[in-house]
C-alpha cells in the first residue's frame, strides 16, 4: 500500500510539473520514437491501471484474479459512466452486429473491420524479428474468433500467440481492452502481445 502511494504520489509531482508545458516539435518527435513499438509487459500495463483506478493486482493472471476482475466489471459498473448493459448484453450486441454484416456480405456487399493501415507492417516486422509468422490484415486477413466476436490484429497460429497494435487511444481504455485481453487468453490459451504507437 506505501508503495502504491508513493508511485502514485510521483505520477502526481510529474503530472503538476510538466502542466502547462510545451514541446517543441523536435522533443515531441523523440518521445515518440523512444516509445514507438515498445512492448509493455503486463505487469506493467496493470500497474498503469492500478494506479489510475486502485483496483488490486497480485501479479499474475491467476483464475481467482479474473474473476475479481470480472465481478468488479459485472459489480460495480463505475468504468461504464452510466452504461446498464452487462458484459453478457455486450457481447450478444456484438454479436449481433457481426451476423448483420455477414448478411450484407451474402447480398455482395464488400465488408471487413477496419484496420490501421500502418500496424500491419509494424506485426510483420515485429515478428519477422523474433520469429513470429502472423496472420493479419495484409496476410490472410485478421483472425477472427467468431465465438467471442472479436478480430484480433495478428496471431501465430502455430506458436499460438496473439499482437494487437494500440493507438494512443488505448490509453483511455484500459478496463476494456483488460478484459478483451483476458477473453481471448482464456478462450485461446495464447500469449498475448501488445505494441504500442
Amino acid at each position: 500500500m506505501l508503495e502504491e502511494n508513493s508511485q502514485r504520489n510521483r505520477i502526481k509531482k510529474r503530472s503538476e510539473k510538466l502542466k502547462g508545458r510545451i514541446f517543441s516539435e523536435e522533443h515531441r518527435r523523440k518521445i515518440g520514437l523512444k516509445h514507438k513499438n515498445k512492448v509493455v509487459s503486463k505487469e506493467t500495463r496493470i500497474l498503469m491501471s492500478k494506479c489510475k483506478t486502485g483496483v488490486p493486482w497480485n501479479g499474475k493472471h491467476t483464475d481467482e484474479f479474473k474473476e475479481k476482475i470480472r465481478n468488479i466489471f459485472l459489480n460495480n459498473r463505475g468504468w461504464m459512466k452510466g452504461c446498464k448493459h452487462s458484459l453478457e448484453t455486450i457481447r450478444k450486441m456484438r454479436l449481433t452486429s457481426i451476423k448483420k454484416i455477414e448478411d450484407k456480405l451474402l447480398k455482395g456487399q464488400q465488408i471487413c473491420p477496419n484496420y490501421n493501415s500502418s500496424a500491419w507492417k509494424i506485426i510483420e516486422e515485429y515478428g519477422k524479428e523474433n520469429g513470429y509468422n502472423f496472420q493479419h490484415a495484409e496476410n490472410g486477413g485478421e483472425y477472427h474468433i467468431k465465438e467471442l466476436g472479436y478480430w484480433v490484429d495478428g496471431y501465430d497460429k502455430e506458436k499460438n500467440i496473439v499482437v494487437e497494435y494500440y493507438e494512443k487511444k488505448h490509453d483511455k481504455k484500459i478496463y476494456k481492452d483488460l478484459n478483451r485481453e483476458i477473453e481471448i487468453c482464456n478462450y485461446l490459451s495464447c500469449d498475448f502481445i501488445i505494441l504500442w504507437e
